[in-house]
């Protein structure tokens, strides 16, 4: 008999092409991914994967046995959700994936009051680039910067996320303050890495592609913005992480450099369980409610 734990395995691993980066998705050591795969190629009695230099590749054998397993995987995902979605309890957990300049922390401290009301459910962020796959349940809430396309998926358009130009307090009084894009050149740069502005649309992208003078670099947008906030320079912030921080200063006139509308999604079975509907709802109207600090309307 083949073992359905054998098999989840194999379909990260033949995904993602390495034992190492199998091991980080599923946060299990590599060891015990060789346990799984080797006890699957004996029940199997053929070898699945060629181990190469770069990693690993399937064999024919592999080749025709992932599509099934993927099958598999979404049969078992489907019953997950039918279960889920008639879960009437108040406790468990909740996964929510959304972009660190959301939820690290913006949203923990808005949830708290949530907490409060609802001391069973565990709340867990998720808080990544890329999107979480709802329909394989890597979450139960997304807060994603586009509109899905799943059937399956529902999604709420909820506030206008926008980006501005800013410095802090310090920064202006030692160097003086820009008043137009063309002046950027002369001022101290704090630029997301090239693979986070690959992820923007085009003309989005022109106005953070400055490369002079470019003191502060990373792939986090926490990062950049703690940086613009200690002083390292002018930079793109969400109007969000600022509002209120009267550190900030906000430049050239209020100049919004990108925007993007924030969409609330769900599985349309999860959201008939209690909890994750729960969740769902006090988003919603949280979102709704905070819609002038996402835009720099304060």
């Amino acid at each position: 008999m083949l073992s359905w734990d054998d098999l989840k395995y194999f379909l990260v691993m033949a995904e993602e092409g390495s034992l190492s980066a199998a091991s980080k998705k599923l946060v299990v050591s590599q060891p015990t991914l060789s346990r799984h795969l080797t006890a699957l190629e004996e029940n199997v009695g053929a070898e699945l994967f060629s181990r190469t230099r770069s990693g690993l590749e399937l064999t024919s054998l592999g080749e025709r046995m992932l599509s099934h397993a993927k099958d598999m995987q979404d049969e078992v995902h489907a019953v997950e959700r039918l279960i889920t979605g008639h879960d009437t309890s108040l406790e468990g957990t909740v996964v929510i994936s959304t972009i660190e300049s959301i939820g690290a922390e913006w949203l923990v401290k808005h949830t708290r009051p949530f907490h409060d009301t609802y001391p069973g459910i565990t709340v867990d962020f998720k808080l990544t680039h890329t999107s979480s796959d709802l329909l394989r349940r890597e979450a139960d809430i997304a807060l994603r910067l586009f509109r899905p396309v799943q059937n399956d998926l529902v999604a709420k358009k909820t506030v206008t996320m926008n980006y501005g130009y800013y410095a802090s307090r310090d920064y202006i009084e030692r160097n003086g303050k820009p008043e137009r894009l063309s002046d950027l050149k002369d001022f101290h740069q704090v630029l997301p890495h090239d693979d986070i502005l690959a992820m923007l649309p085009r003309a989005s992208q022109r106005p953070w592609k400055t490369r002079a003078n470019v003191t502060f670099r990373s792939n986090s947008f926490l990062a950049l913005s703690t940086a613009v906030r200690e002083g390292y320079g002018v930079g793109a912030y969400p109007c969000l992480m600022a509002a209120h921080d009267d550190n900030l200063v906000r430049l050239m006139d209020d100049l919004i450099i990108f925007s993007t509308d924030i969409w609330l999604v769900s599985h349309a079975e999860l959201r008939r369980s209690a909890r994750i509907r729960a969740m769902y709802d006090y988003l919603g109207d949280l979102l709704h409610t905070h819609a002038r600090d996402f835009s720099g309307a304060y």
